[in-house]
This record gives structure tokens, C-alpha cells and sequence, in this order.
């Protein structure tokens, strides 16, 4: 690198984020752009390191990203990064913001876990229409949950439903014992422990390995009333399988937060399923400030690193995805 160190900063609010910058490395120049269409103008600038936000709901444009012969560091401020794939790791080093969500993201399953134990959406509904009906619920001590993908979000995931009283299992590409957890099995085992699963929830990277992973053959393996939280990329769960699977009444419910086509089309049927909870790809976010800053820190320290030489904390393998 020769010259000054040059910073291009893509987000829906890049002020935050150059002044953070500026304020550690204030000779860097920093360019910022603040929507996907300025982005192939403003990446023209020879950057060596991009800090980058997936703010708007298209495809993102990566080849006028990755066209740079400059560019060699990429932070990308949330965990998913297959909106980049594929790149050349020989040329520029991807890494995510892993750790930031990890909390908010257990607390939101775990928390749409309870509520549909506990029937607390039947009960909005009842309060609205002022109807007063009990209904039994359901204790998520004693129940058995199954993690698919135990990276850092996983794990917390993991260890709140072990903390309620819940049997854990855990699927993974490269199992390993964790703590807390009764058994970590690959994929060639996923349909076991499905079967064995009162709630599933969907954490795992989408990766040509993942992509569909909760399919047809997974859904029928899994137990009957088993509950479906995605929480990952939709494009893990096969939709159609999955509203084929809870009109039959084989899946009991399902808690989705993220979906192959996003914003979620207005024909779906999975918006008129009344054992369907849906939200709009929310369940990592805090308020902006908090998660800009949380981003930001994750950022500043892999920036530090690079200007030292040292080796890049959070480097996402492109073959792998994650």
C-alpha cells in the first residue's frame, strides 16, 4: 500500500461510521455513499479497505465492489456475507461482524419459542376480538430443541434454551462436543435429531451445502408438532416444502424471520397461516445507534490490525461461506 490509506464507507448512515474513522486514523481518506445506486461511481476511488452494509432490499451490487484491483479488506457490518460470494481470498480478505448479534438474536427466538409455548399470540388475537378463552400451553422445561449451525449466534442460542431447562442438540459442518449441548451431529445426521426435536431453530450460514437443508426429506424425519424458527437466510428452509408440511399439520408452527424473497410477497400464503409468525428480517437488530456502534468497534480493531500487517479477526472462508 503506498499513500495515504483510503476508506470507502457504504451504509444507509455513513456519518457514524467516517467519523469513528477519522477520529482513530485521521490521516485515512475516507469516501462515503449512502445507497446502492452511487456505489459503482464511489468505489472508483482505489480504496484499500471498504466497510460495507446490505441496506436495501435488491441484490447488492458486489461486482462494482470487488472490480476494485485495490480494494483488500472488506468489513461487512452484519454476520451474512453470501450477498458477496464468490470472491478471490488470494486478493482481498472478507470479514463480518460476528459477535455483534449473537445476544439479540437468542433472546428473539428464544422469546418467540416462549410466546408460542405459551399460546401469547392466540391471546393478542382473543384480547383484540375481547374473547376470553383458556387454552392449554406448553413448558418449554423438559422440551428438546434442536440448533442447526452452532457458530457464535448458535451457541447463544444454544445456551439461553439450556438455561430454560430444554434438551439441546446441535448440527454442524465439523461436529464437535459443546458444552451444554447433549450431542453435536453433522448434516448426514440432521434428521435424527429432528426426530427428536419439539422446536428447531435455523441459525446455519446459507452455503450451496445449506441451501434447502430444511427440505421435504427433513421435515418428514422431523417430529410431528415440531416447531420451525428461522432465523438465518431463507433461503436454508424450502418454503414450499415447509407450507406443504404445516397445512398437513406435520410442522405445528413456524416462527420466520428471514425468506427466499424479501420483502415477503403479499400472495404468500405463509401470511394467512394462522400457526405462522412472521417478521421482517428484525430478529439481530437493536436500536441502529447500539448495533452501528457494536459494528463499528468490531470494525476499528480489524482496521488497526490491517494497518499493522497482523491477521484479520472474523475472516470469512469464501469456499465455506462462513
Amino acid at each position: 500500500m503506498t499513500g495515504p490509506l483510503r476508506i470507502l464507507v457504504h451504509t444507509e448512515r455513513p456519518g457514524m461510521v467516517a467519523r469513528a474513522v477519522a477520529e482513530r486514523h485521521p490521516d485515512a481518506v475516507i469516501t462515503t455513499c449512502d445507497s446502492f445506486d452511487a456505489l459503482p461511481d464511489a468505489a472508483r476511488g482505489d480504496h484499500h479497505v471498504a466497510y460495507t452494509e446490505r441496506f436495501e432490499r435488491r441484490p447488492y451490487p458486489r461486482a462494482a465492489l470487488l472490480a476494485q484491483p485495490s480494494l483488500r479488506f472488506i468489513h461487512v457490518s452484519g454476520a451474512g456475507i453470501n450477498h458477496l460470494t464468490p470472491w478471490d481470498p488470494g486478493t482481498v480478505q472478507v470479514c463480518n461482524a460476528g459477535g455483534v448479534q449473537d445476544e439479540a438474536m437468542a433472546q428473539f427466538a428464544i422469546g418467540r419459542l416462549i410466546a408460542i409455548n405459551c399460546r401469547f399470540f392466540r391471546y393478542h388475537d382473543q384480547q383484540r376480538a375481547h374473547l376470553w378463552q383458556p387454552h392449554d400451553v406448553t413448558r418449554s422445561t423438559g422440551g428438546t430443541l434442536t440448533v442447526v449451525g452452532l457458530g457464535r449466534i448458535g451457541r447463544a442460542c444454544a445456551r439461553v434454551g439450556r438455561a430454560l431447562g430444554m434438551t439441546v442438540y446441535g448440527v454442524r459442518a465439523r461436529p464437535q462436543p459443546l458444552d451444554g449441548v447433549e450431542d453435536v451431529v453433522g448434516p448426514d445426521r440432521l434428521n435424527e435429531v429432528l426426530a427428536l426435536s419439539d422446536h428447531v431453530i435455523v441459525v446455519t450460514p446459507l452455503t450451496d451445502a445449506t441451501r434447502g437443508l430444511i427440505g421435504t426429506a427433513a421435515l418428514a424425519a422431523a417430529k410431528p408438532g415440531v416447531i420451525v424458527h428461522n432465523m438465518s437466510r431463507g433461503g436454508v428452509v424450502d418454503e414450499d416444502a415447509l407450507i406443504s408440511a404445516l397445512q398437513s399439520g406435520h410442522v405445528g408452527a413456524a416462527s420466520l424471520d428471514v425468506f427466499a424473497r424479501e420483502p415477503l410477497p403479499h400472495d404468500s400464503p405463509l401470511w394467512d397461516m394462522e400457526n405462522v409468525h412472521i417478521t421482517p428480517h428484525v430478529g439481530g437488530m437493536q436500536t441502529w445507534q447500539d448495533y452501528d456502534r457494536l459494528s463499528i468497534e468490531v470494525f476499528l480493531d480489524n482496521l488497526d490490525r490491517f494497518v499493522r500487517g497482523e491477521p484479520l479477526a472474523n475472516l470469512i472462508d469464501p469456499a465455506r461461506g462462513y
